[in-house]
């Protein structure tokens, strides 16, 4: 019997050794969490914060030093979690003798997946590989490797995909692309475990976000919980030739107006002005 949530990480801690007989170094720190059914889950901390390590663990490449993961109630790295989930890593390493188009046959035949050259040739496109099928792997750039580790991951039809910084080398447009094929995975019905340092990008499709700093979970929340709180106003005046600004809470607002216009400085707009999660995430890390 599996659990119904995808990921489930309780206590986890993941020690690194740091030279035999030497202290070691807790990279992950008592983290738990809870990945739902259908949900996308941001992932955010400096490098070097735990992200990759937690990620790992949950997909069975490192044992933790205690605590535990469970994928849909499945031990990490069991055959019956892997058959059921999509890895991007951060910097995708294959054998560069390869081409893409024979990339995703090995894949198949390794995976017991069915499907034809039609099909994997149609999953290529849909990555923005299209004419680049034949193409060795040597010859592809960083993003084209993120575009085929996307295709691999996506080749099961997956009920979830753990990425990991997955639009390193994209540019703008291709991020584009990569966000809108997350969202069409989510509809489908996948649950989406991401890690990105682009906040942007986190801010447009997660529906929560855990923030983690040294190791350990210092936010946690929806983006509603995380980016609500309290209204502030962001008031532009000239104080002789000079723009200046400064952003107050609302209920601040009308006595720093009153309080520039009787220092003679023109009010020149006001604003409502929203935290955003650069804030929050900067707020959480800074200490």
């Amino acid at each position: 019997m599996t659990d119904g949530s995808p990921i489930v990480v309780e206590h986890l801690v993941r020690a690194f050794q740091i030279k035999a007989g030497l202290a070691r170094l807790e990279a992950v720190k008592d983290v738990s969490f809870r990945l739902e059914q259908g949900e996308i889950l941001g992932f955010l901390g400096h490098n070097g914060a735990g992200k990759t390590t937690t990620m790992k663990c949950v997909l069975g490449l490192l044992h933790p030093t205690s605590g535990r993961a469970r994928v849909w109630g499945l031990p990490p790295g069991s055959p019956g979690a892997r058959a059921r989930l999509g890895y991007v890593p951060e910097n995708p390493d294959y054998d560069q003798s390869f081409s893409s188009l024979e990339l995703l046959r090995v894949f198949a035949g390794m995976r017991g997946l069915p499907g034809t050259d039609t099909d994997w040739k149609k999953l290529l496109e849909r990555v923005g590989l299209r004419g680049w099928e034949t193409m060795r792997l040597k010859n592809h750039s960083k993003g084209m490797r993120q575009r085929l580790s996307l295709a691999l991951a996506l080749q099961s039809k997956p009920g979830l995909l753990v990425l990991d910084e997955p639009t390193g080398g994209l540019d703008p447009i291709a991020r584009k692309e990569f966000r809108d094929i997350i969202l069409e995975e989510n509809a489908r019905g996948a649950s989406i475990f991401l890690s990105s340092h682009l906040l942007s990008e986190v801010e447009s499709v997660c529906n929560r976000v855990i923030i983690l700093n040294r190791g350990a979970v210092v936010r946690t929340g929806t983006l509603q919980e995380l980016l609500g709180g309290e209204e502030t106003h962001r008031v532009s005046y000239l104080e002789g030739q000079t723009a200046k600004e400064v952003t107050v809470p609302s209920i601040e607002l009308q006595g720093t107006i009153d309080m520039l216009r009787g220092k003679g400085f023109p009010v020149t707009g006001v604003e409502r002005s929203w935290k955003s999660l650069e804030e929050v995430f900067l707020s959480a890390t800074e200490a």
